[in-house]
């Protein structure tokens, strides 16, 4: 293989790689909406199209709905006193087209309530239309179906899907830079404290933006492999995290490179879109050293499975 396909082969595995983390974090919002009462049925509606459709599991003896505000107003009203809980199995992704992604979303499903106990695999079918002047993919057209039911006690997963919404969303913002930092000022704390592999501490947005335009100067995309991620409940409403990362890019010259890191991040909940991030450490377990893009592709395909 040349250098110059393997490099062409690389930057498509990169891009690829990284959209996905945009299309997790409108999986985990999705889930996220129906695992608590405290619905906030405006942020549940930016994952959506006007024009949204949603095809519901024939066993649910319940119709299809056609409209984004037609679905929304149904949310409020829709199975009192249920509680629900999805845990992520697995996200397949084929563009359809330039501006269409299709996703096949299986997760192990559980609920208890007055209205239904009981466990099951879930399959959802989305098609994710790609706006140029948006962040974060829409849903378009939604398509759910029973793969199994099963027996399994209820795992409580509200918390989980809430911290990987913030992570992936944290993730797709760092490996594909927006134009500036505005994008993670609602993702920070008041009392940020950012300890960085170099020993620096950032404690401002200000000294975040900064710190944000130096990764952008020097990279020009990258994917983060999220392994070993541990989440523990803390107190006053926390999370604290525990995760490596396996890190493949590309710098602004166009020379490869692979590091690994090792974090340790606090996480606040607030009830607003996304977490917020208060605590952040990293170590360097690999530092970042230039490879051969033939390197660099064994490296992404070795690091390449789910957190």
């Amino acid at each position: 293989m040349s250098e110059n396909t393997a490099a062409d082969r690389l930057r498509t595995a990169l891009t690829d790689a990284s959209f996905e983390h945009r299309v997790r974090t409108v999986v985990h919002r999705w889930y996220t909406c129906y695992e608590t009462e405290r619905k906030n049925l405006a942020h549940h509606g930016e994952l959506l199209t006007p024009g949204f459709v949603l095809h519901r599991a024939p066993e649910s003896g319940l119709p299809d709905v056609a409209g984004r505000q037609a679905y929304l107003d149904g949310l409020p009203h829709a199975y009192p006193g249920q509680a629900n809980a999805h845990h992520l199995r697995g996200i397949e992704l084929t563009p359809a087209d330039d501006t269409t992604v299709k996703a096949v979303v299986t997760h192990d499903f559980e609920t208890r309530g007055p209205s239904l106990d009981g466990a099951a695999v879930i399959r959802y079918d989305f098609e994710l239309v790609r706006d140029a002047t948006e962040w974060l993919p829409r849903i378009t057209t939604f398509t759910e179906q029973v793969v199994s039911r099963h027996e399994a006690p209820f795992t409580e997963a509200y918390g989980e899907n809430r911290v990987r919404a913030f992570l992936h969303y944290w993730l797709s913002l760092l490996e594909q830079p927006a134009a500036d930092a505005e994008p993670l000022r609602e993702l920070i704390a008041d009392d940020l404290e950012m300890t960085l592999s170099d020993g620096r501490v950032l404690r401002t947005f200000e000294e975040v933006s900064a710190w944000y335009a130096g990764a952008r100067d020097l990279v020009d995309v990258s994917i983060h492999h999220v392994h070993d991620l541990t989440v523990t409940p803390g107190a006053d409403r926390t999370h604290d995290l525990t995760m490596e990362f396996a890190w493949q890019g590309i710098a602004k010259s166009g020379r490869p490179m692979t590091a690994r890191t090792r974090h340790a991040w606090t996480l606040t909940e607030t009830d607003e879109r996304y977490l917020r991030l208060s605590r952040f450490h990293v170590t360097a377990l690999a530092p970042f050293a230039p490879v051969t893009a033939e390197e660099a592709l064994a490296h992404f395909q070795a690091a390449r499975r789910p957190a």
